[in-house]
């Protein structure tokens, strides 16, 4: 009978052990803890993976074709620009740049308009880990290797879940957004080859650099900044993992900055978490939209 107990964690220390003792990748240990949890086997885990990974290219695929605005009339049509900048001749910093934002506005562009789309973790912040595989899919990933990352992105999930939040209604969007980042640039790390460690450290610089933002969507709706920032996090994400991969250590571990993150959180006035109280949703601008 397997230990229902041998591969669970409940932080970012733990997983880094058991990766260590058993030569596993974190997206092994988050499997192999899958399997024991739930009681379901490894092929039918990977298959349910498989399914919503496709669901969120889905809704990359709706999302860049979008040209028509939202009911809101607050987003829609920018993924397809960024799409269309990304194949002209120059694009400043390269066409991926500019692609990996379009994927990260086509998720939410789509769930303004009513597109099915894969929390992840967060409808406001679901952009961020299917821009960054598609991305790597487009630079030749193997489909399987993304399923493989998208298990990495959860195992950090699971860290994150047990120690502090994902709801920008208690801990801002640090929490949505930065969550999402801190798990796309550990699922991009591994996914290149780095190690368990290395894919934390890509992880905590993710997370480090978004400590403190705020949550403040214009309306109440999830689109301004929601849409913008799930394609400028995603890039954040791979350069996170640009930093890891080259040998930068993150000084604050990534137990530390979860740690800083739920203080954070518990220190953000209310008006900041996801009420349309304080920030942009109080600007002149963000005022015209608050009772349509």
């Amino acid at each position: 009978m397997t230990d229902s107990t041998q591969y669970d964690f409940d932080n970012a220390a733990e997983l880094l052990t058991l990766c260590k003792n058993e030569s596993l990748s974190i997206a092994e240990v988050t499997i192999r803890r899958e399997i024991i949890e739930t009681e379901t086997p490894r092929e039918e885990l990977i298959e349910n993976m498989r399914s919503r990974y496709r669901k969120m290219k889905i809704s990359i695929q709706r999302g860049v074709a979008i040209d028509a605005q939202s009911a809101s009339g607050l987003s829609g049509g920018d993924a397809k620009k960024l799409i269309q900048y990304a194949q002209s001749e120059s694009p400043l910093g390269g066409s991926d740049f500019a692609r990996t934002m379009a994927y990260g506005f086509a998720v939410l562009e789509s769930n303004a308009q009513f597109g099915r789309i894969v929390a992840t973790p967060t409808a406001g912040s679901a952009g961020v880990v299917p821009a960054c595989l598609l991305q790597l899919e487009d630079e030749g990933l193997s489909e399987e290797a993304a399923i493989l990352a998208l298990f990495t992105a959860g195992g950090i999930g699971v860290v994150i879940g047990k120690n502090a939040c994902f709801s920008g209604a208690r801990g801002g969007c640090q929490a949505e957004i930065g969550s999402a980042s801190c798990m796309a640039a550990a699922a991009i790390a591994e996914a290149k080859g780095a190690s368990p460690e290395l894919a934390q450290n890509a992880a905590a610089f993710a997370l480090m650099n978004t400590l403190g933002l705020v949550c403040d969507p214009i309306g109440g709706y999830v689109e301004v900044p929601c849409v913008s920032r799930n394609g400028m996090f995603a890039v954040h994400s791979f350069q996170s993992a640009v930093m890891a991969l080259a040998g930068c250590r993150c000084v604050v571990p990534l137990d530390d900055v979860i740690i800083a993150m739920r203080d954070i959180g518990r220190r953000m006035p209310r008006a900041l978490k996801e009420t349309s109280e304080g920030g942009l949703a109080t600007t002149p601008t963000g005022l015209k939209y608050k009772h349509q």
